[in-house]
């Protein structure tokens, strides 16, 4: 079966939301602070901490954080795991708010044009 090809034989992305790198952005659950790996605006990838277990299918209040801005505590919300590793973990929001996708349209933004390009600061 041939591979789905763009132009120039590029292979086509199949998601919905492209992944943007995670540079600078952390999540925290729990007691746990995590960096992430990549994000997108349908959920992230980050670091499995060593004391870390969670599996598939299981739901957990996070906060997002950016080491580029202040704390911002309404960057909230609830995420399910999709996929694991024995170094990463996975994970879709479940209904995010609005103040936690600006804080994702932010970052992408200022990966994208080093500015912040969806909403003002």
């Amino acid at each position: 079966m041939a591979e789905d090809t763009g132009p120039r034989g590029q292979e086509l992305e199949r998601r919905l939301d492209p992944r943007h790198e995670g540079d600078g952005l952390f999540i925290l659950f729990g007691e746990t602070l995590a960096e992430v790996v990549d994000i997108s605006i349908g959920g992230l990838r980050f670091r499995r901490p060593e004391s870390c277990d969670l599996p598939i299918g299981v739901r957990f209040a996070f906060e997002l954080r950016s080491a580029h801005e202040a704390p911002n505590p309404l960057a909230k919300g609830v995420a399910v795991v999709c996929a694991a590793q024995d170094d990463w973990v996975a994970v879709e929001f479940v209904r995010p708010t609005f103040s936690l996708l600006k804080l994702v349209g932010r970052h992408i933004g200022r990966l994208l044009l080093g500015r912040n390009h969806l909403f003002r600061s």
